[in-house]
């Protein structure tokens, strides 16, 4: 009974891990696509909110960067996003 015991929860922990999975897009592929996404979001910006922006940005580009490499969203979208509101639709 221990036995059975064990093998289930094993092979439960194993599918657990696979179906979790790691990062679905490498980050050398997200780093340049955050660093033009930050670069848009930050044109036509008033002098404040590019303030703002620019104290934020390690916050934002590690936080833009952990969301890329999900891959839930479309990295060609994520590039050409201008606004935090285009930034939403490019979820896959």
């Amino acid at each position: 009974m221990k036995n059975t015991f064990f093998s289930i929860l094993t092979i439960l922990i194993f599918a657990g891990l696979i179906s979790c999975g790691g990062a679905k897009v490498s980050q050398a592929e997200c780093d340049p696509v955050v660093n033009e996404l930050i670069s848009n979001l930050a044109v036509g910006q008033t002098p404040e909110q590019a303030d703002k922006l620019k104290a934020m940005q390690g916050q934002i580009s590690a936080h833009l960067l952990k969301e890329c490499m999900t891959g839930k969203y479309d990295l060609t979208c994520l590039k050409s996003s201008k606004t935090l509101a285009a930034l939403a639709t490019c979820k896959k």
